[in-house]
């Protein structure tokens, strides 16, 4: 009986800490915004990303999300990491792989994807968080990422990862 009512409880308590860290990873994701409207013609990228499995050949239409930062600021900053409105490459185009993108108040770095075909490492975006840290995700607070999404829209792109 003792052993029963003990299983009990731990099922119960597992299940309250369960419910509390899904429901954590719902807000952050809820804030996650797709920021409109997409960055049309931008540097060219191929690569395959092994978290959200979405694969890109020569892509050049860029989805900027943002958790707790302005859509607005999180485009012009990825703008000016793409290179757009200016003839020379970008910053983003660049930088080596992992390496670190200036952004004055953020960390920021390029990110490290494998290769379309997977064979190799190659790079869809970056990633800039508030502060001296790096972010983790496009999902954590005061983060925001910029990914070449190609030809996926943003509806596509928010059902993709349920956001509103």
């Amino acid at each position: 009986m003792r052993m029963s009512l003990a299983i009990v409880v731990a099922t119960v308590a597992l299940a309250s800490v369960a419910a509390r860290l899904d429901g954590a990873h719902a807000a952050v994701a809820s804030a996650t915004k797709v920021c409109t409207p997409q960055i049309k013609n931008g540097p060219k990228a191929s690569y395959w990303s092994s978290v959200s499995g979405i694969k890109v050949k020569n892509g050049t239409t860029w989805t900027v999300l943002a958790t707790g930062v302005d859509c607005g600021k999180a485009i012009g900053y990825s703008k000016t990491f793409l290179g757009m409105g200016s003839k020379k490459q970008g910053p983003w185009a660049k930088a080596k792989l992992g390496a670190p993108l200036p952004l004055k108040g953020f960390t920021c770095v390029k990110m490290i994807d494998a290769s379309y075909d997977g064979m190799g490492k190659s790079s869809g975006g970056g990633l800039c968080h508030v502060g001296s840290t790096p972010g983790a995700s496009p999902f954590s607070p005061d983060t925001f990422a910029f990914r070449d999404t190609g030809p996926y829209s943003v509806a596509q792109i928010k059902q993709f990862f349920h956001l509103s």
